[in-house]
């Protein structure tokens, strides 16, 4: 039997030959435990300090692998990230290690022949320089610029190395957001550009002498064209993020002019009878780009320089040129698409297409800046001085009235609406081959206007139309009546309804679109053949942009009946495109302020019918979610119209649940928003479908579930929602719920406001059994932790259910029933909460000046406390002073929580809590001894809590009017839910709402005197130890005005 134990990584010391092993097992070996065994072996020697510098050493020696040197090389770039910067970490590289590492950087790029090793080495060298630089490695950038001026004229080889050391430095550094490496990259701009922009001119002269004659060596000229376009890769960047004012700097100047020149001799290098082969045209395509990015670049983020350099008027002319050469073969075109990043280390995807398409893409997005820099300046500009400002003021007057003049502008919006608009055979060819994912695209593209000529030019049209409206509008609208034309063909009607959605909210005052609706648009809907696919596709769009137009009701029901026949799958015309399309849209239909449930009516049982077929067709789970939000939308809007389709939709949706499996929780989510919806708008009648319902809230509440960590919000609205709509008396299976909505009240989640209003539902719709033995000392419990929130709100909803709960308590089972509440209150912690903060509040308040304590609670919390307190109060005075017994002998309890409540008045500001606590202080003045004493030795807080009291409350009528009493009870609306009904039972039969609180004082007052021995003992014994300005406000209220 083999008894041999595997030794552990960390027993094996570090050496070369050791790590070249682990390396070759790490990268190559196919045993998976052995490769797991190296990963653990290298992770084990990172807390050795010569870990990082042998990893150097190992990736410098060419003759290795490949393999070994380039995990070498990621292992120290990772360790880069993990243990450079942070000195004080247990296993941070020392200074002298970093300092050797520092020492052979270079080297690792520089005459490096694997281009994957070289860009490795780059991005640590870039890592390293961004965290040391200027600080702790001063030379960095001094030594690469005298190797690069040392190589510039030697090996090219060396010199593309070098190249890209610079190029990855610089967007390493060009993404820092602090300061000091800011300012460290801005001190070497100026030298590096000036380096960077002769090598550029240098190697750029010849390739094109080896392009021009032919003669040269084709090695030498392919190293050439690579330097110049790496170097103009970092010169682009570096004016960009190097300068403040790029124009003011005669260098930059200088390599702005010579972009343009350049790109006009390279543009004529690729047109399509270019003798030039491809590989090359290819490379001077990439020249291009360069060229163009940065002008792009520059407009958007240096807006004042861009208008102010050399030849601006000229290339944004140029562009336009190109764009509109463009725009007359854009049919043919083959679109643009996103592709994979063209190297290691790059984040963004590189566009692949056509060189003619991308560049009239960068020419529109310059146009697009211009726009927006005469437009929208305070978008644009940023103001530094006075000075500066008038500078721009001017560089803008100059712009408008010289470059954007009211000829271009036409001419722009011409050659978009009539050419960038059209929908390309690419288009069509994209929609065949993959039509889900290409509706898909098209809908939810975000930023496509960035990497898409089509969008770009719809986003330019916008700006036109935005700021141009009185120019362009009659233009517009003859090119909207050519759709009326018999012969216009589909595309061309396509394109004019994208320009005619597109400018909906610019012209809707100038265009009858009812009539256009009526007499061609819904003609045009009815079109088959070939293409009549893209024509309804387009239809269902503008349909959708110019419904918040505000369209009149007249043609309402017309726009219904074409999205009905949009949805319709037995038309060959509708393929699933059309019919996403007529599903996604219409939600900004049913959306509208002017919707009307009753007017849809007629259509509804066909769309939604629709709408949860083509829910089963589809496969994006992103489609699936728009097609659920129309549907949730029709729901809302149709509101009790809804109830004669409940069954339809109900009997789709546990599918659509079951077909999210395990781990689709985002339709599980729209599906619970949609029952939300339902619930609300079906309100009673929702009941009948509680068997489906309950059961998914009963899932998603359960302790450990998935449902319940990614759907509990949901499933918490959704159970509000179902128990506000539900009548008394509750079903079994939604009480069976109680218990789950206790505990989640108790365990104070982010989402305790919404479980306390679950609970409260059920306190207010099943009294009785919240009431019952098995719910009441975990509701108390449970509501008793909310008053640690620290939510205003929070606190306010859990003091108005806890009144309510003393409230039903009595009236369900009169004082008994109060006094096991009671009695609960104080088992459970609640009560004892209570009065241990009034208690630590007292003998905070007792405390002044430097050694003063503070209250473990505020005073908003303390005047809710008294609300509960008060509620007790009222109900039986008697009880409440029988509660008092567990906290300490009456006299001294009364003692501080007396003081605590008179003082509390004066932190109330809501009238009907401040009557509240008037009623339950004055009837303690009911009570015999020992009440009785303890009560008269507070009659100066109480006459002048009734002063100030009724004071607000009866206002400045005579005879005097309590402004809190109903006159009559609280009407009904069509709105009220059952809880609202149920809600405002309570508040018609609360005293503070029946009783009159001067009366009610009077009586009490009264009857207190009558006990003492009539008035003339109260006045000598007990009164005359009151205020007299007190005294005289009190008996001031009811009196008639003098």
């Amino acid at each position: 039997m083999n008894f041999s134990i595997e030794v552990p990584g960390e027993a094996n010391p570090l050496s070369l030959q050791e790590l070249c092993r682990v390396l070759h097992s790490a990268s190559t070996s196919h045993d998976h435990s052995q490769r797991q065994s190296a990963g653990q072996q290298l992770q084990s020697w990172e807390a050795h300090q010569d870990y990082y510098i042998s990893l150097q050493s190992v990736f410098l020696d060419r003759v290795l692998p490949h393999e070994i040197r380039l995990l070498a090389i990621i292992q120290l770039k990772n360790g880069i990230d993990k243990y450079w910067r942070h000195h004080m970490l247990k296993n941070a590289i020392r200074p002298e290690k970093r300092e050797a590492i520092r020492a052979r950087l270079f080297e690792g790029t520089v005459g490096e022949e694997d281009k994957q090793l070289a860009l490795h080495n780059a991005l640590v060298v870039a890592k390293i320089v961004r965290i040391d630089f200027p600080q702790a490695w001063p030379d960095a950038m001094t030594n690469l610029v005298a190797l690069l001026r040392n190589l510039k004229d030697g090996n090219q080889a060396h010199l593309s190395g070098a190249l890209l050391l610079l190029l990855r430095i610089v967007k390493e550094m060009g993404t820092a957001r602090l300061r000091k490496s800011q300012t460290a990259l801005q001190s070497v701009t100026p030298e590096l550009v000036q380096l960077l922009g002769e090598i550029y001119t240098s190697s750029t002269r010849a390739w094109m002498s080896f392009l021009g004659t032919g003669r040269g060596d084709e090695d030498d000229a392919d190293l050439a064209m690579e330097n110049s376009l790496v170097a103009f890769k970092t010169l682009r960047r570096l004016i960009i993020i190097g300068y403040d004012l790029p124009h003011k700097n005669q260098t930059v100047q200088q390599a702005w002019s010579l972009s343009q020149t350049h790109f006009g001799e390279f543009l004529n290098l690729v047109s399509h009878d270019s003798p030039i082969p491809a590989p090359y045209l290819d490379v001077v395509g990439k020249h291009l780009m360069q060229f163009t990015k940065l002008h792009v670049e520059m407009a958007e983020t240096h807006p004042a320089s861009f208008a102010s350099l050399p030849g601006m008027f000229d290339l944004v002319r140029s562009y336009w040129d190109l764009v509109a050469k463009f725009a007359e073969v854009f049919q043919k075109s083959s679109g643009l698409r996103a592709g994979s990043a063209a190297t290691e280390g790059e984040n963004k995807s590189k566009l692949e297409g056509p060189l003619l398409e991308k560049l009239a893409l960068k020419g529109l997005l310059v146009v697009r800046c211009c726009l927006r820099m005469v437009n929208i300046p305070q978008q644009t500009f940023k103001y530094r001085s006075k000075e500066l400002k008038e500078e721009q003021d001017q560089v803008l007057r100059h712009v408008k009235d010289e470059l954007l003049i009211d000829e271009l502008i036409v001419q722009m919006a011409n050659a978009i609406i009539s050419n960038l608009l059209v929908f390309r055979k690419a288009d069509l060819d994209a929609w065949e081959e993959e039509p889900e994912e290409w509706e898909q695209q098209e809908e939810t593209g975000g930023n496509a206007w960035e990497w898409e000529v089509r969008p770009c030019a719809e986003n330019v049209l916008q700006h036109l139309l935005s700021h141009y409206k009185a120019l362009l509008q009659q233009p517009l609208l003859s090119y909207f009546e050519t759709v009326k034309s018999p012969q216009a063909d589909v595309m061309t009607k396509e394109a004019v309804y994208t320009a005619l959605g597109l400018a909906a909210s610019h012209v809707h005052e100038n265009v009858n679109f009812g009539e256009l609706l009526k007499s061609t648009i819904a003609m045009d809907a009815q079109q088959q053949g070939p293409l009549a696919n893209v024509l309804r596709r387009r239809i269902g769009i503008l349909l959708s942009q110019w419904v918040p137009t505000g369209i009149t009701n007249e043609i309402r029901p017309l726009i219904y009946e074409v999205y009905a026949h949009f949805l319709n799958p037995n038309d060959q015309a509708n393929d699933i495109v059309v019919r996403i399309t007529a599903a996604r849209q219409f939600k900004a239909v049913a959306d509208d302020f002017a919707f009307e449930g009753e007017m849809f009516r007629p259509y509804a049982q066909t769309v939604l019918t629709e709408l949860i077929r083509l829910l089963g067709e589809v496969e994006i789970d992103e489609t699936k979610l728009a097609i659920l939000g129309t549907t949730k939308v029709i729901i809302e809007r149709m509101e009790t119209y809804v109830n004669s389709f409940a069954e339809l939709i109900m009997s789709a949706l546990p599918a659509i649940w079951a077909s999210a499996g395990d781990l689709n929780f985002m339709l599980k989510q729209a599906v619970l928003t949609i029952l939300q919806s339902l619930v609300m708008s079906m309100r009673a009648e929702s009941r009948r479908y509680h068997s489906v319902i309950l059961p998914l809230v009963g899932e998603a509440v359960k302790e450990g579930s998935d449902v319940s960590i990614y759907l509990i919000e949901e499933a918490l609205e959704l159970w509000e929602n179902v128990l506000t709509q539900s009548e008394p008396p509750l079903s079994q299976e939604l009480l069976n719920l109680a218990p789950p909505a206790i505990r989640l009240l108790e365990a104070n989640t982010e989402n305790a406001s919404r479980c306390l209003r679950i609970v409260g539902s059920y306190i207010l719709l099943a009294p009785e059994t919240m009431l019952e033995e098995e719910f009441r000392r975990p509701f108390l419990k449970a509501i008793s932790e909310s008053f640690d929130s620290k939510s205003r709100e929070h606190l306010a909803v859990a003091t108005k259910y806890s009144e309510a709960y003393i409230r039903l308590a009595q009236e369900l089972a009169g004082v008994d029933g109060l006094k096991i509440v009671l009695r609960d209150m104080v088992e459970s912690g609640f009560l004892i909460r209570i009065f241990e903060g009034i208690r630590d509040a007292y003998v905070a308040h007792q405390t002044s000046g430097p050694n003063r304590i503070q209250a473990k609670i505020n005073n908003l919390t303390l005047t809710d406390y008294f609300s509960i307190l008060a509620r007790i109060a009222v109900a039986d005075p008697a009880t409440f002073v029988e509660m008092l017994a567990p906290f300490g002998p009456l006299d001294q309890v009364w003692q501080w929580l007396s003081s605590e409540w008179f003082a509390s008045f004066d932190c109330m500001s809501d009238d009907n809590r401040r009557k509240l606590g008037l009623l339950a202080l004055t009837r303690l003045l009911e009570l015999q001894q020992p009440m009785q004493d303890l009560v008269l030795s507070k009659l100066q807080d109480y006459f002048s809590l009734w002063a100030s009291s009724l004071a607000q409350i009866l206002g400045d009528e005579y005879p005097p009017v309590d402004q809190l009493v109903f006159t009559e009870d609280l009407e009904p609306t069509e709105w009220d839910t059952p809880r609202d009904v149920r809600e405002r039972a309570l508040i018609n039969t609360d005293p503070v709402r029946h009783v009159c609180s001067f009366k009610f004082v009077n009586e009490r007052l009264g009857g207190l005197v009558q006990r003492v021995g009539g008035e003339q003992v109260f006045q000598q014994s007990y009164l005359v130890n009151v205020d007299v300005d007190v005294v005289n406000g009190f008996k001031a209220i009811g009196r008639p005005p003098q």
